[in-house]
């Protein structure tokens, strides 16, 4: 998603570090461990120091670490995979309402499966 930055900083105004991170252990679990090794790596710079943080905590705390991936303080590195199912279902889950307009076409698109 090219605006995936954005969605994660829109998600955490709206739920708050705490709601976002039992959110996201709730969503990488149900994704379960990825079929592709596939790697990305989202920066401090896309997703923001707080974000950064909960990810690589829940990351962690669900056994889904990257392995043999060097840990960089402003950068974590994660499964194509996972990270498309957590921006896909936390896209889903925010109320249409406090997505910014260049956000809600991307919305559209998933819930019409697009």
């Amino acid at each position: 998603m090219s605006q995936e930055g954005l969605l994660w900083k829109t998600a955490l105004s709206h739920l708050g570090p705490t709601e976002l991170h039992q959110f996201v252990v709730g969503l990488w679990v149900e994704a379960g461990p990825s079929a592709r090794a596939t790697v990305e790596y989202l920066d401090t710079d896309h997703v923001g120091d707080e974000v950064l943080n909960i990810l690589r905590d829940v990351q962690t705390h669900v056994g889904a670490v990257v392995p043999y991936r060097p840990v960089e303080s402003g950068r974590i590195a994660i499964y194509s995979a996972h990270a498309e199912h957590l921006a896909d279902k936390l896209l889903q889950f925010m109320p249409v309402g406090k997505l910014p307009a260049s956000l809600k076409g991307a919305r559209l698109e998933v819930d019409l499966g697009m």
